[in-house]
């Protein structure tokens, strides 16, 4: 048992059996992500966050938190006169129990803890990025919310540093939904990453991306925004295949929805269309075009997934709106909320996500917000004289410092543990007993995101005795924390002894911070939205037959859809009209399912026709998706 207060989750009790689990003995006055990041991928922070933010419980069962350890447990809001005080947090270990259902309940169910249920979220987890970068320029969020029963979609995000100092970030949506889906997008991210990485050519990396996607069923139709953002002076070139263009705001929280690049999503180049308008912009002869932005010091830019602005009924313009109106009162912090905190990239991330969604969603949720920070971020130095206290004064600068960088957990351990061995080590071998000088701490972070570290002294150096097998070692120790590590002695005159005029140990370690991803396993109360019914209707017509589409097109009826568009059009040999007017949403799984039909008509030199009143649910998606709306209204 334990109670954490606060929009910090600071712990302020915690029982015996709690303080075992997490394996600190003193919690209390700690904030929760210290004492509960060690248990990754579960997130037990992000978990205290959802619940003190919307006041309702959170219970999961038979969650895994490190090897040996399951428990049932249930997060509780602390409530208060004023709101939400706390979460006060009960768990009990049901080892026994989970090993008897991996025995009896073979089958996975949705929310279930079977062994099968568990490797899906695995693959889930796996195939998303664990790390965002920190830099000192810009301050990087990410949020991913799933939908639905299936645990593993096709949503995905990614950032990081290029070599030429510049930032690759993206959002992406594959059509599919599973394992296979899951898979699929790790593979499209990762050469995306590669591309990027070797040579910064957002033109390239596209065309290598959208051939992948063309080559593989799974990835056909998947949209992506992608950027390439330069944080010394705010410069970017984007690109929107098929995905909602990025959103700029200001300090002062206007918005400005950037313009699309109009390119279909990838891997749908071959299929025949009528032309469409490519932006003044394009470069000559460039696969895909691409627009060039700044964000200006203070400003955020916003990468979103479509199933933030999408809702049933309503249009994606409609959805922007609200969205625009979040995020400006987000970023100039005008929220009336006391639970949104930290930079203006995590409040737009995490009250775009928690307003938009809390009457329900239909699809996965996936954020992804820059803020160039007006003042980059200090460097530390810090002095003390050798002594039996020094380790600890410097340690606790260090501390204090890392975590203005919201560092993540593991890399803050890493970083104080090599900080704690080669301060000790200098306060050890550096001065002559009764004699003590001083020992100094400098820390700064790259424009790479590496933490560099420099330890210094003004004694003298002395080698290690290899006679030694148990003294000496602190070096060593800390270089299997750190990165790099390098013994860098000043310039001294000939006739003095090496090291005499002090010793300077170097360190290089890259630092990350955790995106926030919501719990899969268990998927909280109120999410879900109560669709109208699906329905495909087929009428004979001149001079093709006439297909009315209604409810929802998505990953759960794209394959009915797909199957009677087949089926009107005699596999393609006859031309098809379908309409869309009464689609409460169409999802990128639909639009695949319409590129697919496209494909197959035109390889019997029929047409298809799509039919959607201006302004609808599907007219917004079909326009973004440069698919081609007839002119004619319904009959």
């Amino acid at each position: 048992m334990a109670a954490a207060e606060g929009s910090g989750h600071t712990i302020v009790a915690a029982n015996a059996a709690c303080r075992a689990l997490a394996r600190q003995p003193d919690l209390v006055g700690k904030p929760a992500w210290q004492a509960f990041a060690g248990f990754p991928p579960q997130r037990i922070a992000d978990l205290l966050d959802l619940v003190y933010a919307t006041g309702e419980p959170f219970s999961a069962r038979g969650w895994q938190l490190l090897e040996g350890h399951y428990l049932d447990f249930t997060l509780t809001p602390w409530l208060s006169p004023a709101g939400v005080r706390g979460v006060l947090v009960t768990g009990l270990e049901v080892i026994d129990q989970v090993q008897e259902r991996s025995v009896t309940e073979p089958s996975p169910i949705p929310g279930d803890s079977s062994r099968a249920w568990r490797e899906t979220l695995a693959v889930q987890e796996a195939m998303l990025p664990s790390e965002l970068p920190v830099l000192p320029q810009v301050r990087i969020a990410a949020r991913y919310l799933p939908a639905g029963d299936e645990p593993a979609g096709g949503n995905w995000f990614d950032a990081f540093p290029l070599l030429d100092g510049q930032i690759a970030l993206m959002v992406g949506d594959v059509a599919d939904r599973g394992t296979a889906a899951s898979a699929a997008m790790g593979r499209l991210r990762s050469l995306l990453r590669h591309a990027l990485t070797v040579q910064p050519d957002l033109a390239a990396a596209l065309g290598q991306a959208d051939r992948c996607a063309a080559s593989d069923a799974t990835l056909r139709a998947t949209t992506l925004c992608i950027a390439v953002l330069s944080p010394a002076d705010g410069r970017f070139s984007y690109a929107t295949c098929g995905h909602p263009p990025p959103l700029l705001v200001d300090a002062a929280g206007t918005t400005r929805s950037l313009p699309g690049t109009e390119a279909r999503p990838l891997g749908t180049d071959a299929v025949p269309l009528t032309p469409l308008a490519a932006p003044a912009d394009t470069p000559s002869g460039a696969t895909f075009a691409f627009r060039s932005a700044v964000l200006a010091l203070g400003e955020v830019l916003l990468l979103y997934s479509d199933g933030l602005v999408k809702r049933p009924g309503r249009t994606l313009d409609d959805g922007m709106a609200d969205l625009a109106i979040v995020a400006g009162d987000a970023v100039a912090n005008r929220t009336l909320t006391t639970w949104a905190a930290g930079t203006p990239a995590e409040r737009v991330g995490q009250l775009a996500v928690e307003l938009l969604t809390s009457t329900g969603y239909v699809d996965d949720v996936t954020t992804l917000a820059i803020w160039r920070q007006p003042l980059p971020l200090t460097s530390l130095g810090v002095e003390a004289p050798a002594g039996p206290d020094t380790v600890n004064a410097l340690r606790r600068a260090f501390s204090k410092w890392l975590e203005t960088l919201g560092v993540a957990f593991g890399d803050r351990q890493l970083a104080e543990l090599a900080i704690a061995e080669v301060v000790a080590n200098a306060v050890e071998h550096a001065y002559q007993p009764g004699r003590p000088g001083p020992v100094r701490l400098e820390a700064v972070v790259s424009p790479d995101g590496h933490l560099e570290t420099r330890i210094s002294d003004r004694g003298r150096w002395r080698p290690p005795d290899v006679s030694e097998e148990v003294r000496g070692q602190g070096l060593s120790v800390a270089a299997q924390f750190a990165g790099q590590l390098r013994v860098i002695h000043p310039p001294q005159n000939a006739s003095e002894p090496h090291g005499a005029r002090g010793t300077v140990v170097a360190m290089r370690h890259r630092l990350h911070r955790q995106p926030m991803l919501a719990p899969l396993a268990v998927r909280p109360s109120g999410t879900r939205v109560v669709q109208p019914e699906f329905a495909v209707e087929v009428a004979a017509a001149e001079p093709a037959p006439h297909v009315r589409v209604s409810g929802p097109v998505d990953f759960t009826t794209a394959d009915q859809l797909a199957s009677r568009l087949l089926a009107a059009s005699r596999a393609g040999v006859l031309p098809l009209t379908v309409d869309l007017s009464a689609v409460t949403i169409l999802a990128i799984a639909g639009v695949r399912v319409l590129y697919e039909t496209a494909t197959q008509l035109a390889a019997h030199g029929q047409e298809l026709t799509l039919i959607s009143k201006p302004r609808s649910p599907a007219a917004d998606v079909l326009d973004l998706a440069r698919l081609p709306r007839s002119p004619r209204q319904a009959p």
